[in-house]
């Protein structure tokens, strides 16, 4: 879904909604999948893309040489923001009910979005070199015009890329795999739960 502040950002890196099909097709995608009860993308991963999104858009304010790298970075940062928001992050929501033999009613499609990452995961992979070329830029521009706080913006997301890498899309892929081994009633203890939290 594309959300107000998803729309904020893209004006401030100069996009027009209309130039962005890939966005608008990712999110009819995303419609169909969240008509089973939604399932929240985790606090603490929601809070970091958060505070991305705010550090960003102020960077794009300054004048000068930063302000135009960071619209640079925010204009190809954006559209891999909302598609991990659409199919790699909300899969980490289970990975707490999962390591308690939990199956929360609507599994069925986060294994979707899971299966989605896994065959989107080059693209992603793809998306990281050119978030991390701009992501250079900036960092350069910024120290040499003694921006601290921007340079520690630049370095922020150069690590928070390297853990999506290491540690957030394995997680997201497995969590599809651990959903479709229990659906068939191949791996571990289940105990199914509805969206209020009760057993069945």
């Amino acid at each position: 879904m594309l959300t107000h502040r998803h729309r904020q950002l893209f004006a401030l890196a100069g996009m027009s909604l209309a130039l962005a099909p890939r966005a608008t097709a990712m999110a009819q995608e995303t419609h169909m999948h969240t008509t089973a009860p939604t399932i929240q993308i985790p606090g603490s991963v929601q809070a970091e893309h958060q505070e991305i999104h705010n550090s960003l858009i102020e960077a794009t304010r300054v004048a000068g040489g930063v302000g135009v790298a960071a619209k640079a970075l925010a204009a190809v940062l954006h559209p891999h923001f909302v598609r991990e928001e659409q199919i790699a992050l909300p899969p980490l929501a289970l990975l707490a009910p999962l390591s308690r033999g939990d199956l929360p009613e609507g599994s069925a499609s986060l294994l979707a979005m899971s299966d989605t990452l896994r065959a989107e995961l080059p693209a992603m992979l793809e998306d990281h070199k050119r978030i991390r070329a701009a992501v250079v830029e900036l960092r350069k521009v910024a120290s040499a015009a003694g921006d601290e706080k921007t340079v520690r913006l630049a370095d922020q997301l150069a690590h928070h890329a390297l853990t999506e890498e290491e540690v957030m899309y394995p997680a997201a892929i497995l969590v599809g795999d651990l959903i479709r081994a229990r659906q068939s009633g191949g791996c571990c203890h289940k105990r199914t739960l509805n969206h209020h939290g009760a057993k069945e």
